[in-house]
């Protein structure tokens, strides 16, 4: 009798297990992406430290459109989220990882969102206007307008090791602007290199939990 309650017993532990690995990927499963994105073109995600996420002062990840549920798809602006801390969200799916290239021999880089490729390569531009979007650079007036400069605060202004990001464009910093009852939109401001304007303070982090490369795969 004692082996048939040991078997069953094991069933149940693995019914258990089975069950809360189906629920957190069901919690990881975005509706809005995944209707967006046709397939994954690698077979398995690529490791998270090449694929880093950018959150300002406070933590909150900087998401674009293509990124997460807290945007609809046709909305190319770029996000503060501020539900989310540490690379996960209990409100949004967050899918999230930049890839830096180099925009020129000064010193630039040029930011393209892995999410991002499911609609063709897209970057982290300004507007003319001060509007930060991704667009895709034969779209683009100036390409320095997909430039970015990264620039460390003074010494006595070293928060964490965040920094300025100026676009070769405009000369205008990176900014958060909006409050917690808003969505806080990213845009450009004059820049504030003392480091007294903490929502010009960014950071590409590596600390995320999970990280999703295309619809319904991700990496721990």
């Amino acid at each position: 009798m004692a082996k048939p309650i040991f078997f069953l017993t094991i069933q149940v532990i693995i019914l258990a297990v089975t069950c809360v690995h189906a629920k957190s990927d069901k919690e990881l499963t975005s509706k809005l992406l995944c209707s967006q994105c046709s397939a994954c073109d690698v077979s398995k995600c690529p490791a998270s430290d090449a694929y880093p996420h950018l959150t300002a002062y406070d933590d909150s990840l900087i998401a674009g459109s293509l990124q997460s549920d807290f945007v609809s798809f046709k909305d190319r602006r770029v996000y503060a989220v501020s539900d989310i801390k540490g690379g996960e969200s209990e409100t949004y799916n967050a899918y999230y990882g930049w890839q830096s290239t180099s925009g020129s021999a000064s010193g630039y880089h040029r930011f393209s969102n892995y999410m991002d490729k499911c609609s063709g390569q897209n970057y982290l531009t300004v507007h003319e206007h001060g509007v930060v979007e991704l667009r895709s650079l034969h779209s683009l007036k100036d390409l320095g307008q997909a430039d970015w400069k990264s620039i460390n605060p003074p010494p006595k202004y070293n928060h964490r090791n965040f920094r300025f990001w100026v676009n070769r464009s405009t000369g205008k910093c990176l900014t958060v602007f909006g409050g917690k009852k808003q969505k806080r939109k990213v845009g450009v401001a004059k820049c504030k290199f003392n480091g007294s304007k903490l929502s010009q303070l960014f950071a590409f982090r590596f600390h995320y939990h999970k990280a999703f490369c295309c619809c319904g795969l991700h990496n721990d």
